[in-house]
């Protein structure tokens, strides 16, 4: 079946892009523009017309994308047309009328784009990324990955193995000849390589975490110390309640946040302190748990005699305002006032700073999600039961192992046994895409 859909978001927009992928692709883009000729890949002025009563819907533009040099490796059309709401469904109306035509599901064109192998796993789920990017380092990453930088790592991991099953096959097929002691040395040494260069693929998946989900802060202290009215300050809105009763936060509460370029998730913390009710003590215990979560906590002290400087911790003494300039605060610790937004620009720059070490040499290969790290895993699982095995009298055991971690990476690429992964891939995708 030929399929369309709106590629272009929901709502009411200047300009909407319908696609059409499928045989019969360039014949709907004839039947609604009436126009006979297209040179593919040239964009054409065209005139949209219903098929049943020659209704005009509307004038924009039309182009044709013979296979297979196409998004979908199919023959491709789309509409430029006018983005309002009525005209779009007029033309998804219109294409519903031909006949052997239906509304793609979400994510069915990168699905066949998949099928027709014009991309990969690993760049489809970098594509969503792309599509979902908040911040320049996440936009960064996710074209690097959808440009293939990811799969060309698996493929390189699988040619090295593919090279050895090959000379020991030969092995087994040449049985009367011995294997030299220095070949085996050689391939030994090359899974001890293959084994340690994906250890370090798998080492960087707190970098692929925090690029993608964020990097944790979470902004801890006694009530009413500012918390909230700190991290109002970051958002530059009202995102926690502001009061001078204490313990009025009673949950944590996150904004994420672009600071260099990185996704950065703020946490409204309960004040800590020894709880007057069950709620609040739930409140605190939510607290110790982000604690542990994050990778920087922001302590706020309203009172200097108070501060408590600790390892991992950055201690600010905010209402700075409300203080004695000629007070001695301790020079060490950053003074801040959320009222009158004195060293908040200093905290800003004290927040990128920890960020920007922890992402330091990000590399374009960091593994982004869970299946890219278990699959590696399962990888290094074959090849060390591979080194358990004598290459020499149990060859065939030996290359089953590597073969087992061959099919691995191929899973993770998709040129193999990928069935059960492609729906969990696509369930997110928007129709359209």
């Amino acid at each position: 079946m030929t399929i369309y859909a709106l590629s272009t978001a929901n709502g009411v927009s200047g300009l909407a892009v319908i696609r059409i992928s499928g045989h019969l692709a360039l014949t709907a883009l004839k039947t609604l523009s009436r126009k006979s000729n297209f040179e593919t890949h040239k964009m054409s002025h065209i005139k949209i017309y219903d098929p049943d009563d020659g209704m005009h819907i509307d004038t924009g533009l039309g182009v044709y994308f013979a296979k297979p040099k196409s998004f979908t490796g199919e023959d491709v059309a789309e509409l430029h047309i006018h983005g309002g709401i009525s005209t779009i469904n007029l033309v998804l109306n219109a294409l519903g009328k031909i006949d052997q035509l239906r509304l793609a599901e979400p994510g069915e064109f990168t699905k066949r784009a998949f099928i027709n192998d014009k991309m990969d796993l690993t760049a489809i789920e970098a594509m969503g990324d792309l599509i979902n990017a908040h911040t320049e380092v996440q936009h960064k990453l996710a074209l690097s990955q959808m440009s293939g930088s990811l799969n060309k790592l698996y493929l390189s991991w699988r040619k090295k193995l593919i090279e050895i099953i090959a000379y020991l096959e030969a092995g087994i097929d040449f049985a009367d000849e011995d294997i030299p002691d220095d070949v085996l040395k050689n391939i030994m040494k090359k899974i001890d390589e293959l084994i340690s260069d994906i250890n370090l693929h798998i080492s960087e998946k707190n970098q692929g975490e925090i690029i993608k989900d964020g990097f944790r802060i979470a902004i801890i202290g006694e009530p009413n110390v500012g918390k909230s009215s700190l991290i109002n300050l970051l958002a530059k809105r009202d995102v926690a309640i502001v009061s001078e009763e204490a313990g009025t936060t009673r949950d944590a509460i996150e904004v994420t946040l672009n600071i260099s370029g990185y996704p950065v998730i703020f946490t409204d913390t309960a004040g800590i302190r020894k709880a007057t009710n069950t709620i609040e003590k739930k409140g605190i215990d939510i607290t110790h748990e982000k604690i542990a979560d994050s990778h920087l906590v922001i302590e706020l002290f309203d009172d200097k005699r108070k501060i408590n400087q600790k390892k991992g911790r950055v201690s600010v003494l905010n209402k700075i305002d409300l203080i004695n300039e000629n007070e001695n605060t301790n020079l060490e610790t950053l003074k801040i006032s959320t009222k009158t937004n004195q060293g908040i620009d200093e905290l800003i720059n004290i927040i990128s700073s920890h960020v920007v070490k922890d992402l330091s040499n990000i590399s374009e290969t960091i593994p982004t999600r869970t299946r890219y790290i278990l699959g590696s895993q399962k990888i290094i699982v074959s090849l060390s039961n591979a080194k358990n095995i004598d290459p020499i009298n149990q060859t065939e055991l030996f290359v089953e192992e590597l073969r087992l971690a061959v099919n691995e990476i191929g899973r993770l690429t998709g040129l193999v046994d990928v069935e059960e992964y492609l729906e969990v891939i696509f369930k997110d995708f928007c129709i359209g895409k």
